[in-house]
């Protein structure tokens, strides 16, 4: 007795690849989306991470008032670092401040220029902002300094930026004596994908 072996026919080969593709069409978009929903995960993360940090910081200039400068612009922190502050709180600049006391491996300083290229070797960029830039998106009308993280292929450059970003704004002169008003640490998430 032999055995009659029996295959897919062509029909039913056409067939199962339809749902397939039917399938996958109805799925893709569902994990490319991914991206966007881990950026902003991150982006909510980083907020969270530079409240926490901006309090810290409060607390140990109130506990240790000795290690503020005589000019009340910078910090000494336990670790020996100086940081710069504004009204007792962190102040807006990442390179002199942020940079010592968060730990962002994946978020680089940008120097110059306002885009984060896809073909930067981090996933997020940061660039230290004055108060006019704020005052043009409306966020303060106060004095101040400030930083945004904005991700990779993003640009900040003009009023026509892209807002995907989070912000860091100090809205205290140099030498304010006391908390002063606390540092705005806020997300704009209107053009994020």
């Amino acid at each position: 007795m032999s055995k009659i072996y029996r295959g897919f026919t062509l029909i039913e080969l056409v067939v199962v690849i339809i749902i397939l593709g039917i399938l996958a069409v109805i799925a893709a978009p569902k994990f490319i989306d991914l991206r966007s929903d881990a950026e902003l995960s991150v982006l909510k993360g980083m907020q969270g991470s530079l409240k926490s940090t901006r309090d810290l910081v409060a607390a140990q200039i109130a506990l240790r008032p000795e290690n503020l400068s005589s000019n009340n612009r910078s910090f000494t922190l336990d670790s020996g670092e100086n940081i710069e502050v504004r009204g007792e709180y962190p102040d807006g600049r990442w390179s002199s401040t942020f940079a010592h006391i968060v730990d962002f491996d994946s978020v680089t300083n940008l120097a110059s220029g306002n885009e984060c290229p896809e073909s930067h070797p981090t996933a997020w960029c940061v660039r230290e902002k004055g108060r006019n830039w704020f005052n043009n998106r409306g966020y303060s009308s106060e004095r101040g300094r400030g930083f945004v993280i904005f991700p990779q292929g993003n640009s900040i450059g003009n009023n026509n930026d892209e807002k995907c970003y989070l912000y860091y704004f100090t809205p205290n002169r140099n030498n304010v004596v006391g908390l002063g008003t606390q540092p705005i640490v806020e997300l704009d998430l209107t053009d994020c994908s």
